[in-house]
């Protein structure tokens, strides 16, 4: 923004006596204008206006000194083209969904008794803010089908839709977001894709928190805390004591996982955990709906014994 704002500066100071000679102030019509408050609903719609202002601008220079055969035209071209650019990447931000912080449950599922789209549709309805897609068996266009379904689920709905590991899967099902583990790509280079995903990353010790951090994930995954059985390769198990000071050094939204269960939440919750992901007590169930209002009856008797809001 620096650079088109200088280099306009200076081509204005070419052109500037001309401009000022030929200003009629006293009879411009902006001067009666009276603002009304209701045109401009947000700060988004404040941009869009005075990135098209800016843009119209250019066109209008560009085409003048046209014109009058002068080289400045295409001065004036390069900066509309470079307004495009810049227009492009502010408001991408405020399409980006973000991770929300102190949210509880994040609900990975894999192969669910009562299957994916059921499963969802139950997290939904129970308000659960996050749900993530992990299945490391199913064929691509089998994966991408279902993902595609759950997000027609969710699109309407409070609920995050993460996909495990897949960029293309979650792209091609317009999911909210995507985490990649310690042997996938990077997080820069998964921005290469979308800028406007979540994007979470998996640690598994100390170091890794500290590199994953450096590469600006939306937010990490700690653990595992207990062991568990949900990966064929299985990590080192954390611990409470590294698990929490995996928390204390992360300064971004985290989630504490593996082994996590009704008797153990009341102890991740102790170790500053706000959220915490569950696979197989609720996958594995029947009747998800019961152990999910389960872990969120016990949430709020721990903040009401404790008096944390």
């Amino acid at each position: 923004m620096r650079n088109v704002r200088t280099r306009f500066y200076n081509l204005r100071k070419k052109i500037n006596s001309e401009i000022v000679i030929k200003r009629d102030s006293d009879n411009d019509p902006g001067k009666d204008y009276i603002y009304d408050k209701n045109e401009r609903k947000n700060f988004e719609d404040i941009l869009r206006s005075s990135f098209g202002r800016c843009e119209e601008s250019a066109r209008v220079l560009e085409e003048i000194f046209k014109i009058k055969e002068l080289r400045i035209s295409k001065d004036f071209k390069d900066i509309r083209f470079k307004l495009y650019t810049l227009e492009k990447k502010v408001l991408k931000k405020f399409y980006k969904k973000t991770f929300p912080e102190g949210f509880g449950l994040y609900l990975i599922m894999t192969e669910p008794v009562v299957g994916y789209e059921k499963l969802s549709e139950i997290a939904v309805r129970n308000r659960v803010k996050v749900i993530q897609l992990r299945d490391k068996k199913l064929s691509d266009k089998k994966i991408l089908d279902i993902a595609k379904r759950i997000k027609s689920i969710t699109k309407n709905s409070e609920t995050l839709f993460i996909v495990d590991d897949r960029v293309d899967i979650t792209i091609l099902s317009d999911a909210d977001g995507v985490h990649v583990g310690q042997t996938d790509i990077l997080v820069k280079d998964v921005r290469k894709f979308s800028e406007s995903i979540i994007i979470g990353k998996s640690t598994h010790s100390i170091l890794q928190l500290k590199k994953a951090i450096k590469e600006d994930p939306d937010y990490v995954g700690i653990g595992p805390i207990y062991p568990t059985n949900s990966k064929v390769v299985k990590d080192r198990v954390l611990g409470l004591k590294k698990a929490k000071r995996m928390y204390e050094i992360s300064q971004i939204p985290s989630v504490g996982i593996g082994g996590i269960k009704p008797d153990t939440l009341f102890t991740v919750l102790n170790l500053g955990f706000k959220n915490y992901a569950v696979l197989s007590y609720i996958n594995e169930s029947n009747n998800p709906s019961k152990r999910i209002k389960e872990f969120f009856d016990l949430e709020r008797s721990y903040y009401e014994k404790y008096e944390i809001s």
